[in-house]
Protein backbone atom coordinates (compact mmCIF):
# COMPACT_ATOMS: atom_id res chain seq x y z
CA UNK A 1 0.00 0.00 0.00
CA UNK A 2 2.86 2.38 0.81
CA UNK A 3 4.33 1.62 -2.60
CA UNK A 4 1.04 2.50 -4.30
CA UNK A 5 0.85 5.80 -2.39
CA UNK A 6 4.44 6.59 -3.39
CA UNK A 7 3.66 5.90 -7.04
CA UNK A 8 0.63 8.19 -6.90
CA UNK A 9 2.69 11.02 -5.34
CA UNK A 10 5.19 10.74 -8.20
CA UNK A 11 2.40 10.84 -10.81
CA UNK A 12 0.58 13.83 -9.32
CA UNK A 13 3.84 15.75 -8.82
CA UNK A 14 4.64 15.33 -12.51
CA UNK A 15 1.35 16.80 -13.70
CA UNK A 16 1.33 20.02 -15.76
CA UNK A 17 -1.38 22.70 -16.08
CA UNK A 18 -2.28 21.27 -19.49
CA UNK A 19 -2.88 17.86 -17.92
CA UNK A 20 -5.24 19.23 -15.30
CA UNK A 21 -7.20 21.22 -17.87
CA UNK A 22 -7.64 18.06 -19.94
CA UNK A 23 -8.84 16.29 -16.79
CA UNK A 24 -11.37 19.08 -16.12
CA UNK A 25 -12.63 18.59 -19.65
CA UNK A 26 -13.03 14.88 -18.84
CA UNK A 27 -15.11 15.72 -15.76
CA UNK A 28 -17.53 17.91 -17.69
CA UNK A 29 -17.82 15.64 -20.71
CA UNK A 30 -18.32 12.64 -18.42
CA UNK A 31 -21.13 14.52 -16.68
CA UNK A 32 -22.81 15.21 -20.01
CA UNK A 33 -22.45 11.62 -21.19
CA UNK A 34 -23.71 10.10 -17.94
CA UNK A 35 -26.89 12.22 -17.90
CA UNK A 36 -27.62 11.02 -21.44
CA UNK A 37 -26.78 7.45 -20.46
CA UNK A 38 -29.26 7.31 -17.59
CA UNK A 39 -32.14 9.11 -19.35
CA UNK A 40 -32.06 8.27 -23.06
CA UNK A 41 -33.57 4.79 -22.84
CA UNK A 42 -36.29 6.09 -20.53
CA UNK A 43 -36.91 8.88 -23.03
CA UNK A 44 -37.26 6.38 -25.87
CA UNK A 45 -39.70 4.38 -23.74
CA UNK A 46 -41.77 7.51 -23.12
CA UNK A 47 -41.98 7.97 -26.91
CA UNK A 48 -43.42 4.47 -27.22
CA UNK A 49 -40.33 2.58 -28.39
CA UNK A 50 -39.30 -0.84 -27.02
CA UNK A 51 -36.00 -2.47 -25.96
CA UNK A 52 -35.28 -3.67 -29.49
CA UNK A 53 -35.39 -0.10 -30.80
CA UNK A 54 -33.16 1.05 -27.95
CA UNK A 55 -30.69 -1.66 -28.96
CA UNK A 56 -30.83 -0.53 -32.57
CA UNK A 57 -30.11 3.05 -31.54
CA UNK A 58 -27.12 1.93 -29.51
CA UNK A 59 -25.90 0.01 -32.54
CA UNK A 60 -26.17 3.11 -34.73
CA UNK A 61 -24.26 5.11 -32.10
CA UNK A 62 -21.35 2.65 -32.12
CA UNK A 63 -21.41 1.92 -35.86
CA UNK A 64 -20.49 5.56 -36.35
CA UNK A 65 -17.20 4.71 -34.67
CA UNK A 66 -16.76 1.67 -36.90
CA UNK A 67 -17.26 3.54 -40.17
CA UNK A 68 -15.55 6.79 -39.20
CA UNK A 69 -13.01 5.64 -36.62
CA UNK A 70 -10.07 5.16 -38.99
CA UNK A 71 -10.61 8.47 -40.82
CA UNK A 72 -10.89 10.19 -37.43
CA UNK A 73 -7.58 8.69 -36.31
CA UNK A 74 -5.84 9.71 -39.53
CA UNK A 75 -7.25 13.23 -39.23
CA UNK A 76 -6.00 13.43 -35.64
CA UNK A 77 -2.49 12.57 -36.84
CA UNK A 78 -2.82 15.31 -39.48
CA UNK A 79 -4.64 18.26 -37.83
CA UNK A 80 -3.79 17.56 -34.13
CA UNK A 81 -5.67 15.87 -31.33
CA UNK A 82 -6.67 19.21 -29.79
CA UNK A 83 -8.45 20.45 -32.91
CA UNK A 84 -10.27 17.13 -33.26
CA UNK A 85 -11.30 17.40 -29.61
CA UNK A 86 -12.95 20.78 -30.28
CA UNK A 87 -14.76 19.39 -33.32
CA UNK A 88 -15.95 16.32 -31.42
CA UNK A 89 -17.24 18.19 -28.37
CA UNK A 90 -19.17 20.81 -30.35
CA UNK A 91 -20.68 18.25 -32.73
CA UNK A 92 -21.72 16.09 -29.77
CA UNK A 93 -23.49 18.92 -27.93
CA UNK A 94 -25.16 20.39 -31.01
CA UNK A 95 -26.22 16.91 -32.16
CA UNK A 96 -28.09 16.28 -28.93
CA UNK A 97 -29.80 19.66 -29.26
CA UNK A 98 -30.97 18.76 -32.77
CA UNK A 99 -32.16 15.29 -31.74
CA UNK A 100 -34.19 16.55 -28.78
CA UNK A 101 -35.72 19.38 -30.77
CA UNK A 102 -36.63 17.53 -33.98
CA UNK A 103 -37.06 13.89 -32.89
CA UNK A 104 -40.80 13.94 -33.68
CA UNK A 105 -40.36 15.69 -37.03
CA UNK A 106 -41.09 14.11 -40.40
CA UNK A 107 -39.00 15.53 -43.25
CA UNK A 108 -40.67 15.39 -46.68
CA UNK A 109 -38.75 16.13 -49.89
CA UNK A 110 -39.54 15.52 -53.56
CA UNK A 111 -37.20 12.51 -53.44
CA UNK A 112 -37.82 10.85 -50.07
CA UNK A 113 -39.65 11.03 -46.76
CA UNK A 114 -37.65 10.80 -43.53
CA UNK A 115 -39.78 9.49 -40.66
CA UNK A 116 -39.07 10.60 -37.05
CA UNK A 117 -37.34 7.36 -36.06
CA UNK A 118 -35.20 7.49 -39.20
CA UNK A 119 -34.23 11.09 -38.47
CA UNK A 120 -33.30 10.07 -34.92
CA UNK A 121 -31.05 7.33 -36.28
CA UNK A 122 -29.27 9.75 -38.62
CA UNK A 123 -28.68 12.35 -35.91
CA UNK A 124 -27.65 9.71 -33.38
CA UNK A 125 -25.10 8.40 -35.87
CA UNK A 126 -23.40 11.81 -35.90
CA UNK A 127 -23.59 12.03 -32.11
CA UNK A 128 -21.85 8.65 -31.97
CA UNK A 129 -19.16 9.83 -34.37
CA UNK A 130 -18.61 12.95 -32.26
CA UNK A 131 -18.36 10.87 -29.09
CA UNK A 132 -15.84 8.61 -30.81
CA UNK A 133 -13.76 11.59 -31.96
CA UNK A 134 -13.76 13.14 -28.49
CA UNK A 135 -12.66 10.04 -26.59
CA UNK A 136 -10.17 9.04 -29.29
CA UNK A 137 -8.46 12.45 -29.39
CA UNK A 138 -7.90 12.62 -25.63
CA UNK A 139 -5.47 9.67 -25.55
CA UNK A 140 -2.86 11.00 -28.02
CA UNK A 141 -3.29 14.53 -26.61
CA UNK A 142 -2.52 13.34 -23.09
CA UNK A 143 0.39 11.23 -24.32
CA UNK A 144 2.14 14.39 -25.54
CA UNK A 145 2.01 16.24 -22.20
CA UNK A 146 3.06 13.48 -19.78
CA UNK A 147 6.14 11.35 -19.24
CA UNK A 148 5.89 7.85 -20.79
CA UNK A 149 6.25 6.13 -17.40
CA UNK A 150 3.18 8.06 -16.21
CA UNK A 151 0.98 7.04 -19.13
CA UNK A 152 -0.93 4.18 -17.51
CA UNK A 153 -1.61 6.18 -14.35
CA UNK A 154 -2.59 9.41 -16.13
CA UNK A 155 -4.80 7.58 -18.62
CA UNK A 156 -6.43 6.05 -15.57
CA UNK A 157 -6.88 9.43 -13.90
CA UNK A 158 -8.45 10.82 -17.07
CA UNK A 159 -10.79 7.84 -17.34
CA UNK A 160 -11.64 8.26 -13.67
CA UNK A 161 -12.41 11.95 -14.21
CA UNK A 162 -14.95 10.96 -16.83
CA UNK A 163 -16.42 7.81 -15.32
CA UNK A 164 -16.50 8.96 -11.70
CA UNK A 165 -18.60 11.90 -12.85
CA UNK A 166 -21.07 9.22 -13.81
CA UNK A 167 -21.77 9.05 -10.08
CA UNK A 168 -22.89 12.67 -10.13
CA UNK A 169 -24.45 12.46 -13.57
CA UNK A 170 -26.51 9.37 -12.76
CA UNK A 171 -27.90 11.00 -9.63
CA UNK A 172 -28.54 14.27 -11.45
CA UNK A 173 -30.05 12.52 -14.45
CA UNK A 174 -32.21 10.24 -12.31
CA UNK A 175 -33.53 13.21 -10.33
CA UNK A 176 -34.01 15.81 -13.07
CA UNK A 177 -37.37 14.52 -14.45
CA UNK A 178 -38.94 14.66 -10.98
CA UNK A 179 -37.59 18.19 -10.49
CA UNK A 180 -38.66 19.49 -13.89
CA UNK A 181 -42.04 17.74 -14.16
CA UNK A 182 -43.97 19.98 -11.68
CA UNK A 183 -42.87 23.10 -13.55
CA UNK A 184 -44.22 21.60 -16.78
CA UNK A 185 -47.40 20.29 -15.16
CA UNK A 186 -46.65 16.70 -16.22
CA UNK A 187 -45.63 13.44 -14.55
CA UNK A 188 -41.97 12.59 -13.96
CA UNK A 189 -42.14 9.68 -16.43
CA UNK A 190 -43.67 11.68 -19.27
CA UNK A 191 -41.99 12.55 -22.53
CA UNK A 192 -41.72 16.31 -21.84
CA UNK A 193 -40.06 15.69 -18.46
CA UNK A 194 -37.42 13.47 -20.05
CA UNK A 195 -36.95 15.78 -23.04
CA UNK A 196 -36.27 18.94 -21.03
CA UNK A 197 -34.11 17.03 -18.55
CA UNK A 198 -31.90 15.86 -21.38
CA UNK A 199 -31.13 19.39 -22.52
CA UNK A 200 -28.66 19.29 -19.63
CA UNK A 201 -26.59 17.01 -21.90
CA UNK A 202 -26.19 19.90 -24.35
CA UNK A 203 -25.22 22.40 -21.65
CA UNK A 204 -22.60 20.19 -19.97
CA UNK A 205 -21.27 19.14 -23.38
CA UNK A 206 -20.61 22.72 -24.42
CA UNK A 207 -19.00 23.51 -21.06
CA UNK A 208 -16.56 20.63 -21.62
CA UNK A 209 -14.84 22.61 -24.37
CA UNK A 210 -13.98 25.59 -22.15
CA UNK A 211 -11.03 24.08 -20.18
CA UNK A 212 -9.27 23.31 -23.46
CA UNK A 213 -9.26 26.89 -24.71
CA UNK A 214 -5.74 28.30 -24.78
CA UNK A 215 -3.81 25.04 -24.33
CA UNK A 216 -0.58 25.52 -26.27
CA UNK A 217 0.50 22.74 -28.60
CA UNK A 218 2.98 22.34 -31.40
CA UNK A 219 2.18 21.02 -34.85
CA UNK A 220 0.63 17.57 -35.03
CA UNK A 221 -0.85 18.01 -31.58
CA UNK A 222 2.42 18.03 -29.66
CA UNK A 223 2.96 20.24 -26.66
CA UNK A 224 6.18 22.01 -25.72
CA UNK A 225 6.85 18.93 -23.63
CA UNK A 226 6.31 16.52 -26.47
CA UNK A 227 9.93 16.22 -27.46
CA UNK A 228 10.97 15.28 -23.95
CA UNK A 229 8.14 12.83 -23.40
CA UNK A 230 8.73 10.96 -26.66
CA UNK A 231 11.77 8.98 -25.57
CA UNK A 232 13.98 7.50 -28.29
CA UNK A 233 12.78 3.98 -27.49
CA UNK A 234 9.19 5.07 -28.10
CA UNK A 235 9.62 7.55 -30.95
CA UNK A 236 11.93 5.33 -32.96
CA UNK A 237 9.83 2.18 -32.86
CA UNK A 238 9.28 0.80 -36.35
CA UNK A 239 5.89 1.32 -37.97
CA UNK A 240 3.51 -1.52 -37.11
CA UNK A 241 2.10 -3.16 -40.28
CA UNK A 242 -1.64 -2.65 -40.78
CA UNK A 243 -2.63 -6.31 -40.41
CA UNK A 244 -0.63 -6.66 -37.20
CA UNK A 245 -2.16 -3.47 -35.87
CA UNK A 246 -5.58 -4.89 -36.68
CA UNK A 247 -4.71 -8.06 -34.78
CA UNK A 248 -3.62 -6.03 -31.75
CA UNK A 249 -7.03 -4.37 -31.59
CA UNK A 250 -9.06 -7.61 -31.51
CA UNK A 251 -9.31 -7.63 -27.68
CA UNK A 252 -11.24 -4.37 -28.04
CA UNK A 253 -13.85 -6.11 -30.21
CA UNK A 254 -14.66 -8.67 -27.53
CA UNK A 255 -14.45 -6.05 -24.80
CA UNK A 256 -16.99 -3.98 -26.74
CA UNK A 257 -19.14 -7.09 -27.16
CA UNK A 258 -19.08 -7.70 -23.41
CA UNK A 259 -20.20 -4.15 -22.69
CA UNK A 260 -22.68 -3.85 -25.54
CA UNK A 261 -24.55 -6.93 -24.40
CA UNK A 262 -25.57 -5.31 -21.12
CA UNK A 263 -24.48 -1.72 -20.48
CA UNK A 264 -26.88 0.00 -22.93
CA UNK A 265 -29.74 -1.73 -21.12
CA UNK A 266 -28.50 -1.44 -17.53
CA UNK A 267 -31.19 1.07 -16.61
CA UNK A 268 -33.92 -1.04 -18.22
CA UNK A 269 -32.54 -4.14 -16.48
CA UNK A 270 -32.88 -2.65 -13.00
CA UNK A 271 -36.30 -1.17 -13.76
CA UNK A 272 -37.73 -4.32 -15.36
CA UNK A 273 -36.14 -6.99 -13.16
CA UNK A 274 -36.52 -5.23 -9.80
CA UNK A 275 -39.24 -2.62 -10.39
CA UNK A 276 -37.00 0.29 -9.37
CA UNK A 277 -38.04 3.92 -9.82
CA UNK A 278 -35.94 6.26 -11.99
CA UNK A 279 -34.24 7.94 -9.04
CA UNK A 280 -33.37 4.56 -7.50
CA UNK A 281 -31.99 3.32 -10.81
CA UNK A 282 -29.97 6.51 -11.07
CA UNK A 283 -28.50 6.04 -7.59
CA UNK A 284 -27.68 2.39 -8.27
CA UNK A 285 -25.89 3.24 -11.51
CA UNK A 286 -24.18 6.17 -9.81
CA UNK A 287 -22.51 3.71 -7.44
CA UNK A 288 -21.43 1.63 -10.43
CA UNK A 289 -19.93 4.73 -12.07
CA UNK A 290 -18.11 5.61 -8.85
CA UNK A 291 -16.69 2.08 -8.72
CA UNK A 292 -15.55 2.42 -12.33
CA UNK A 293 -13.81 5.68 -11.49
CA UNK A 294 -12.04 4.08 -8.53
CA UNK A 295 -10.90 1.26 -10.80
CA UNK A 296 -9.44 3.76 -13.25
CA UNK A 297 -7.47 5.39 -10.43
CA UNK A 298 -5.85 2.18 -9.17
CA UNK A 299 -4.99 0.72 -12.57
CA UNK A 300 -1.82 2.76 -13.04
CA UNK A 301 -0.17 1.82 -9.72
CA UNK A 302 -1.16 -1.84 -10.20
CA UNK A 303 0.39 -1.84 -13.67
CA UNK A 304 3.68 -0.62 -12.20
CA UNK A 305 3.71 -3.60 -9.88
CA UNK A 306 2.39 -6.37 -12.15
CA UNK A 307 2.88 -4.98 -15.66
CA UNK A 308 0.39 -3.30 -17.97
CA UNK A 309 -0.41 -6.48 -19.88
CA UNK A 310 -1.05 -8.66 -16.83
CA UNK A 311 -3.13 -6.07 -15.00
CA UNK A 312 -5.27 -5.44 -18.08
CA UNK A 313 -5.74 -9.11 -18.99
CA UNK A 314 -6.63 -10.35 -15.52
CA UNK A 315 -9.04 -7.50 -14.78
CA UNK A 316 -11.06 -8.46 -17.88
CA UNK A 317 -11.09 -12.15 -17.05
CA UNK A 318 -12.14 -11.48 -13.46
CA UNK A 319 -15.01 -9.32 -14.70
CA UNK A 320 -16.65 -12.42 -16.22
CA UNK A 321 -17.78 -14.30 -13.08
CA UNK A 322 -19.25 -11.08 -11.71
CA UNK A 323 -21.60 -10.88 -14.69
CA UNK A 324 -22.69 -14.44 -13.95
CA UNK A 325 -23.39 -13.49 -10.33
CA UNK A 326 -26.00 -11.08 -11.67
CA UNK A 327 -28.13 -14.09 -12.60
CA UNK A 328 -28.92 -14.42 -8.88
CA UNK A 329 -32.34 -12.75 -8.48
CA UNK A 330 -31.48 -10.74 -5.35
CA UNK A 331 -30.83 -7.02 -5.71
CA UNK A 332 -28.03 -6.67 -3.10
CA UNK A 333 -25.99 -9.43 -4.81
CA UNK A 334 -26.67 -8.05 -8.28
CA UNK A 335 -25.73 -4.50 -7.28
CA UNK A 336 -22.54 -5.64 -5.55
CA UNK A 337 -21.50 -7.83 -8.49
CA UNK A 338 -22.13 -5.05 -10.99
CA UNK A 339 -20.21 -2.49 -8.93
CA UNK A 340 -17.13 -4.75 -8.79
CA UNK A 341 -17.50 -5.53 -12.48
CA UNK A 342 -17.49 -1.80 -13.22
CA UNK A 343 -14.43 -1.34 -11.01
CA UNK A 344 -12.53 -3.93 -13.05
CA UNK A 345 -13.71 -2.44 -16.34
CA UNK A 346 -12.58 1.00 -15.19
CA UNK A 347 -9.21 -0.50 -14.27
CA UNK A 348 -8.59 -2.23 -17.59
CA UNK A 349 -9.80 0.37 -20.09
CA UNK A 350 -6.98 2.95 -19.67
CA UNK A 351 -4.40 0.18 -19.22
CA UNK A 352 -5.13 -1.16 -22.68
CA UNK A 353 -4.76 2.37 -24.09
CA UNK A 354 -1.35 2.59 -22.41
CA UNK A 355 -0.42 -0.85 -23.77
CA UNK A 356 -1.22 0.30 -27.31
CA UNK A 357 0.65 3.61 -26.89
CA UNK A 358 3.84 1.82 -25.87
CA UNK A 359 3.52 -0.77 -28.65
CA UNK A 360 3.29 1.65 -31.58
CA UNK A 361 5.51 4.61 -32.58
CA UNK A 362 4.46 8.20 -31.95
CA UNK A 363 3.37 8.72 -35.56
CA UNK A 364 0.81 5.88 -35.33
CA UNK A 365 -0.83 6.76 -32.03
CA UNK A 366 -3.89 8.49 -33.47
CA UNK A 367 -4.45 5.72 -35.99
CA UNK A 368 -3.95 2.91 -33.47
CA UNK A 369 -6.28 4.55 -30.95
CA UNK A 370 -8.98 4.99 -33.57
CA UNK A 371 -8.60 1.40 -34.80
CA UNK A 372 -8.95 0.13 -31.26
CA UNK A 373 -12.04 2.29 -30.80
CA UNK A 374 -13.43 1.03 -34.11
CA UNK A 375 -12.95 -2.56 -33.04
CA UNK A 376 -14.61 -1.86 -29.69
CA UNK A 377 -17.48 0.00 -31.37
CA UNK A 378 -18.09 -2.85 -33.82
CA UNK A 379 -18.34 -5.33 -30.96
CA UNK A 380 -20.62 -3.00 -29.02
CA UNK A 381 -22.88 -2.32 -32.01
CA UNK A 382 -23.31 -5.98 -32.90
CA UNK A 383 -23.88 -6.95 -29.28
CA UNK A 384 -26.42 -4.23 -28.53
CA UNK A 385 -28.61 -5.18 -31.50
CA UNK A 386 -28.36 -8.86 -30.58
CA UNK A 387 -29.05 -8.16 -26.92
CA UNK A 388 -32.13 -6.07 -27.70
CA UNK A 389 -33.60 -9.01 -29.59
CA UNK A 390 -32.62 -11.59 -26.96
CA UNK A 391 -34.28 -9.69 -24.13
CA UNK A 392 -37.73 -10.92 -25.05
CA UNK A 393 -36.59 -14.02 -23.16
CA UNK A 394 -35.06 -12.06 -20.28
CA UNK A 395 -31.46 -11.19 -19.46
CA UNK A 396 -30.00 -14.64 -18.69
CA UNK A 397 -28.42 -15.31 -22.10
CA UNK A 398 -27.32 -11.67 -22.34
CA UNK A 399 -25.32 -11.96 -19.11
CA UNK A 400 -23.77 -15.28 -20.13
CA UNK A 401 -22.60 -13.96 -23.51
CA UNK A 402 -21.22 -10.83 -21.86
CA UNK A 403 -19.24 -12.96 -19.41
CA UNK A 404 -17.79 -15.13 -22.18
CA UNK A 405 -16.70 -12.05 -24.13
CA UNK A 406 -14.79 -10.66 -21.12
CA UNK A 407 -12.83 -13.91 -20.89
CA UNK A 408 -11.92 -13.96 -24.59
CA UNK A 409 -10.78 -10.33 -24.46
CA UNK A 410 -8.54 -10.97 -21.45
CA UNK A 411 -6.96 -14.08 -22.97
CA UNK A 412 -6.16 -12.21 -26.19
CA UNK A 413 -4.35 -9.46 -24.27
CA UNK A 414 -2.30 -12.12 -22.49
CA UNK A 415 -1.13 -13.86 -25.68
CA UNK A 416 -0.82 -11.19 -28.41
CA UNK A 417 2.59 -9.49 -29.03
CA UNK A 418 2.28 -6.20 -27.18
CA UNK A 419 5.29 -4.25 -25.92
CA UNK A 420 4.87 -4.67 -22.17
CA UNK A 421 6.97 -2.01 -20.48
CA UNK A 422 6.53 1.46 -19.04
CA UNK A 423 9.41 3.50 -20.40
Amino acid sequence: MASLRSQWRDVIAGGSPAVYRILLHGLLFGLSFSVADILFNFYLTSLGYDNAFAGQMQSVFRLAGVFLGLPIGMIIDRISALRMLYIGILTYAIGWGVLLTFDQTTIVTPWFTLLPEQLMNVVYFFIGAANMATYTAVVPLLSTVIEPKQRAAMFGINAAASTAMGFVGSIVGGSLPAVIAPALGVTATSEPAYRYSMYAVVVFGLLAALPLVGIQTKAKGGSPQAASTATPSTAELPTVPFLRLLLLTTPSFFFGTAGGMFVPFQNLFFRQEFGMADASVGFNLALASLAMGIGSMIGGPLSMRFGVRQASAWSRMLAAPLMLMMLIPWLPVVSFAYDINRLLVGLTFPLFSALMMQTVPLRQRGTSTSMSSMSWSLGWAAASVTSGMLQSEGFMLVLILSSLSYVISGVLIAVLPYRDNLE
